[in-house]
């Protein structure tokens, strides 16, 4: 696809992929991978147009639309690329659905699947993504964002805000305000606005599959973790009381925990 993708692979033991969400990177896992990489190979990488990967552009150098066809084509592309033949996905927010539709689509290289707060079923977006739909909005994005709306954002994922780093803040702040970055995201958000993600192929999901949502998720409603737990036959479901849309940055070693646990026992 002629891009260049940021990837971090650590760890020995079966493969395990991880894929983040909107406006997140690969970093959104460092600390589930810290503990789970003395098991597993855990494999990140940042999606476009996020992260240190970018955005994807187009033969005349301009940023392309990123659609669903296309992070289907680059999931598929990057674990080809790496030879991921068997491996567990996990997957948060929009990372939760490209995990799902891998697991979909490629039974034969996903064993086990685990997403947490993921999209899939149409549903009133989060203000912070309806922004970027809205087309003088988005224009003035390619030269400027709103630091304190960035801040708003990333605390509005947190179920309890005190547990939000400020090294994290100033991260996510950082990735996000790089122009090339900031200026494509107008070009991404069409995957969340042009219909459902295919909910309908939940059903033919075939591996062992664990549900992890955060009880108090604003960006996602729990009764989509309902949805997912109802939808997916071999599924379980793990709700979190008092976290928000990323339990894997808030309560880490919880997340970790119930990975490895889910892992060993496929």
């Amino acid at each position: 696809m002629g891009l260049k993708v940021h990837v971090s692979i650590e760890g020995s033991g079966p493969d395990v992929v991880m894929i983040h969400g909107f406006a997140a990177s690969l970093h959104t896992w460092s600390d589930v991978c810290a503990q789970m990489s003395k098991q597993f190979r855990i494999i990140r990488f940042d999606l476009p147009p996020f992260g240190l990967t970018g955005p994807a552009l187009d033969e005349q150098g301009q940023v392309r639309k990123m659609d669903v066809a296309f992070y289907q084509q680059f999931v598929d592309a990057v674990l080809d690329e790496l030879q991921i033949k068997k491996c567990v996905m996990i997957g948060n927010s929009f990372g939760g659905f490209l995990s799902w539709d891998q697991a979909q689509r490629h039974p034969e290289r996903v064993r086990g699947l685990i997403i947490s707060d993921a999209v899939g079923y149409q549903q009133p977006l989060p203000i912070y993504i309806t922004l970027f739909t809205i087309k003088p909005i988005a224009w003035m994005t390619r030269h400027a964002v709103p630091a304190f709306l960035l801040r708003m954002a990333v605390r509005d994922v947190y179920g309890d805000k005190r547990k939000l780093k400020k090294e994290v803040l100033d991260r996510y702040l950082e990735l996000f305000m790089h122009k090339p970055n900031r200026s494509a995201v107008g070009q991404m958000v069409g995957v969340f606005t042009d219909g459902e993600l295919g909910s309908e192929r939940l059903p033919e999901i075939q591996c062992k599959t664990l549900i992890v949502w955060g009880g108090d998720d604003r960006w996602v409603s729990i009764e989509m973790a309902g949805r997912f737990n109802r939808d997916i036959p071999n599924s379980e479901l793990k709700v979190y009381r008092g976290v928000g849309h990323i339990p894997m940055e808030e309560t880490p070693e919880r997340f970790a925990g119930d990975c490895i646990s889910f892992i060993e026992n496929l």
